[in-house]
């Protein structure tokens, strides 16, 4: 084979694993934070904002997103210009794409790391379209820091 042979070959290969990507359901789903760092102490924040982003197209289709924290609850920070927030747990399912990750505070979090789920679910048939997870660490008691 030549050398020319070989490189188109080559190519053609990288293109392949390019284009078919992973099989399981997290193709097209990702978690994107705002901040990589986080203390309960930040006067700016109420916590790490986390937004599901797609790579696919999903207008005019019917999904829920299923946001689960191993630890901490979730919020959502209403732009109203008062600054209300609003604490939804850390097992909802909402049409809202973004949502913010805190520590609870009537329970410690004594682990090193732990684990946010996101699911995108079809609205009548609770059928899983696609998933993701992100981690988040504790170095040190009450800082948080995305794993990258």
């Amino acid at each position: 084979m030549t050398i020319r042979k070989k490189i188109l070959v080559g190519m053609a290969l990288v293109f392949l694993f390019t284009v078919t990507g992973c099989s399981d359901k997290s193709n097209g789903l990702s978690i994107n934070p705002e901040i990589y760092e986080y203390t309960p102490a930040m006067s700016s924040v109420p916590g790490i904002a986390l937004t599901a982003s797609f790579q696919r197209d999903l207008k005019n289709k019917n999904y829920k997103f299923h946001w689960i924290a191993e630890q901490g609850i979730f919020l959502t920070w209403h732009d109203d210009g008062k600054g209300r927030i609003e604490v939804l747990g850390n097992d909802i399912k909402t049409n809202v794409h973004k949502v913010y990750w805190t520590v609870n505070p009537e329970q410690a979090i004594k682990e090193d790391s732990f684990t946010i789920y996101l699911t995108v679910e079809n609205i009548d048939t609770d059928e899983i379209m696609y998933e993701t997870n992100i981690v988040i660490l504790q170095q040190k008691e009450g800082y948080f820091s995305i794993k990258k």
